[in-house]
């Protein structure tokens, strides 16, 4: 009796062993170790035909078209396909603008420009261009009125924030071109006043541009490069009948002095020619 529950324990191992093994697909290692099993013990076994296994390609199949597996598989799809329906559905109600919203931002937008002479009209398409990074002017730098000044780059168009800005810095204008852009217009405004004496030098920022020279240079400063503009055109417009351009031929900078970005009025303007970076 204890002989046959050794060799049903011994027989239990081998058959475990076996089932691991990838050799007992194909039954030829699973006899092998049998038989010598059996002439260790002196025992002897009938030998259990080896079981027919597909190729793995078939087994593949067979898992993949069995009932459970084509349900599991379709509750992924259908659960992937609603999932991904209300995330778009989300995206789409929490970044899309509202027709109102639209319109008071193309409102703005116009007022803005309407405001500061600036021509805000749809311009001609052009060459398309490769996507560049924008570089925004952190300095002006104007060497014949010994003028340095710091440049800030607001992304609003409300006239009350950008008023603070003019109090803060010259300000580049929220549509005009970035430092280097082709065929882009860098439009920066500044303060102007003929008070004898006020608290914030800002408020002097642009006093006496209108005496530059055709030939005199301005800097632009966007962290250790230096982008040099030569001046082409001096001129006071007229609030009623002139308008500065977005686009022109050629990268330019405008200078535009500025009592506030919400009334309309004569300003004295200076435009210069983009001529080099790090010269």
């Amino acid at each position: 009796m204890l002989q046959s529950k050794e060799l049903f324990r011994g027989y239990s191992t081998i058959r475990k062993t076996l089932d691991r093994s990838p050799y007992n697909w194909y039954g030829i290692e699973h006899q092998n170790t049998m038989d010598t099993y059996s002439r260790n013990t002196d025992t002897s076994f009938a030998h259990e035909p080896a079981p027919v296994r597909p190729t793995h390609t078939g087994d593949i199949a067979t898992a993949l078209f069995r009932p459970k597996m084509l349900l599991a598989l379709v509750f992924v799809w259908v659960l992937t396909v609603a999932v991904g329906s209300s995330v778009a559905i989300y995206a789409t109600q929490y970044t899309m603008l509202s027709d109102d919203e639209v319109e008071a931002m193309l409102s703005e937008t116009e007022r803005l420009a309407e405001n500061v002479n600036v021509d805000y009209r749809p311009q001609p398409p052009r060459e398309v261009q490769e996507p560049t990074i924008p570089v925004y002017p952190e300095r002006l730098v104007i060497p014949r009125l010994g003028k340095e000044l710091p440049v800030s780059n607001p992304q609003t168009r409300n006239i009350a924030a950008l008023d603070e800005e003019l109090k803060r810095a010259v300000v580049r204008y929220p549509d005009a071109a970035t430092l280097g852009q082709k065929d882009g217009n860098t439009l920066i405004f500044g303060h102007s006043s003929r008070l004898p004496v006020v608290r914030n030098k800002l408020y002097q920022a642009f006093n006496d541009i209108e005496t530059l020279q055709e030939g005199d240079t301005v800097e632009a400063y966007a962290g250790d490069d230096v982008y040099t503009y030569k001046v082409t055109r001096v001129y006071e417009a007229s609030a009623e009948s002139d308008r500065i351009p977005l686009v022109t031929n050629g990268h330019q900078l405008t200078l535009l002095t500025c009592d506030t970005f919400g009334k309309k009025s004569d300003r004295f303007v200076v435009e210069a020619k983009f001529i080099g970076k790090n010269i």
